[in-house]
């Protein structure tokens, strides 16, 4: 109703969130034009249309609405002519003042903040300029962040090209209306050849036989695919080996309904310090060169992740492939990200029990842990069921009241057990962070990965989707 209204009686429509980017998408069905309708997934975003798109005059009406979370009089202050009347606004509180009046019905959620994914990929496209493409990496639900929302947000703010692990990722961002293009980096089966047609979604090719079944398939629809083709320099995964490529490019031209757009490759050790990743670069130039010496060419061509943008920017060629480094995470403690990008995610949950056990009592499964004296021993609401993993290691400490407080005994699928024993005052229902900021502490993706003995990567990745994003 409330899209359709708006089409009704607005001349433009700005969405901030999912559901309003509901109302955004319903305000199109019922005719407002693209150019009408700007879907923002953060205040910084939706202030920046308001400026840019909205061509406001003098005596212009403009309603700003939303929930006691949505922090709308940040809106209000963008419209003001005279700077004092902001006195007039709602009072506008801290996050952590709402955030504490927040009911959440999932006691354990996680806090993206997408104006620092707006900051790092305005930082990113910064460092490759104007004549490079920036490609937004977002699989694996935007590790971690949200694939719909990132994705929006990193469009706004100077990406032009986005890139998902498989068809089903590629699809769920078509049906959120992004309509900008999209590469898909691994495996598509040919009977999936007709949504990447319908739904302008461009494969990445890799084998011969791939590239008769894809030929064949988008033949019988009577359309054509748009392809990226990947060369094997060393990582041995998917892509066409060095010396096969001039004989697969070669037989390309027989393919009538496949549409070359790209070519690149995917560096196996660009976050270490190695000359492993200069050679993938020569071996990469040595299949380019000729293939475009007997008359192929190429819109894009890549090789450059997040790493290899902040180690060997020399290699950027004219498009990158930014992921970790959009979400505020170092690719490795040998390639650290600038101190000016911000961390996105941050993981919390609250205290649900809180006692005082006597001596020699035994914490969780397994009588693993004993008390050694009288000891204030917390629970929270979280588990391996969440992602917060219990085995080899577990994620060793957590923040309360800005301290921090050491896991005891196992970790539970949905319970665990923190020694509190040295923070006084703690309660039911006082925040815990597992990720992120507390008073003057914090706990980084990179410090748990370390614990874990694994990489931050796999830290948020993991962290599952039964635990609510906000």
């Amino acid at each position: 109703m409330v899209g359709q209204r708006a089409a009704e009686v607005a001349q433009m429509v700005i969405a901030e969130g999912t559901n309003a980017a509901m109302a955004g998408r319903a305000a199109l069905d019922h005719g407002l034009t693209a150019q009408q309708v700007r879907v923002t997934y953060s205040l910084q975003d939706a202030v920046a249309a308001l400026k840019n798109g909205a061509a406001l005059a003098d005596g212009d009406l403009v309603l700003v609405t939303g929930g006691p979370t949505a922090r709308m009089e940040l809106v209000s202050r963008e419209l003001l002519h005279i700077t004092a009347d902001e006195a007039k606004l709602a009072r506008a509180e801290t996050l952590h003042e709402v955030s504490r009046r927040i009911q959440h019905l999932r006691p354990t959620w996680i806090e993206i903040d997408l104006d620092a994914v707006a900051a790092n990929v305005r930082l990113l496209k910064g460092m490759v300029g104007d004549g490079v493409t920036l490609m937004g990496v977002v699989k694996a639900n935007a590790y971690g962040h949200g694939a719909v929302s990132v994705a929006m947000t990193a469009l706004l703010n100077g990406a032009e090209y986005l890139a998902v692990a498989n068809m089903a990722e590629a699809l769920e961002l078509r049906e959120a209306g992004i309509d900008a293009p999209i590469l898909v980096l691994g495996y598509t089966p040919d009977y999936a050849i007709w949504q990447a047609i319908r739904q302008n979604i461009t494969v990445t090719l890799y084998d011969l036989k791939l590239a008769r079944d894809y030929d064949r398939a988008a033949r019988e629809i009577g359309g054509k695919v748009g392809v990226h083709v990947k060369i094997d320099t060393g990582m041995g995964r998917l892509g066409i080996l060095p010396d096969d490529a001039m004989a697969f490019f070669r037989h390309l031209p027989k393919l009538p309904h496949i549409e070359v757009e790209g070519i690149y490759t995917h560096f196996a050790m660009s976050d270490e310090i190695s000359d492993f990743t200069e050679q993938q670069v020569q071996v990469f130039k040595g299949v380019i060169n000729p293939v475009k010496a007997a008359g192929f060419q190429f819109k894009y061509i890549h090789c450059s992740n997040s790493a290899a943008m902040l180690a060997h920017q020399q290699h950027a060629f004219n498009m990158v492939r930014a992921g970790v480094a959009m979400y505020g995470l170092s690719p490795s403690d040998a390639v650290l990200i600038p101190k000016t990008f911000r961390p996105v995610m941050t993981w919390k949950t609250v205290v649900a029990s809180v006692k005082t056990l006597p001596p020699s009592h035994t914490v969780g499964y397994g009588n693993t842990y004993t008390t050694r004296g009288e000891e204030r021993i917390a629970v929270i609401p979280v588990g391996y069921s969440d992602g917060f993993r219990r085995k080899p290691n577990n994620w060793g400490e957590v923040l309360v009241h800005g301290r921090r407080a050491p896991i005891v005994g196992r970790v539970s699928m949905e319970k665990t057990t923190i020694n509190v024993s040295n923070i006084p005052d703690v309660s039911i229902g006082d925040e815990v962070v597992l990720i992120g900021q507390q008073g003057n502490d914090r706990l980084t993706a990179e410090d748990i990965a370390t614990k874990l003995g694994t990489n931050n990567y796999d830290v948020v990745c993991n962290a599952l989707p039964r635990v609510p994003r906000r």
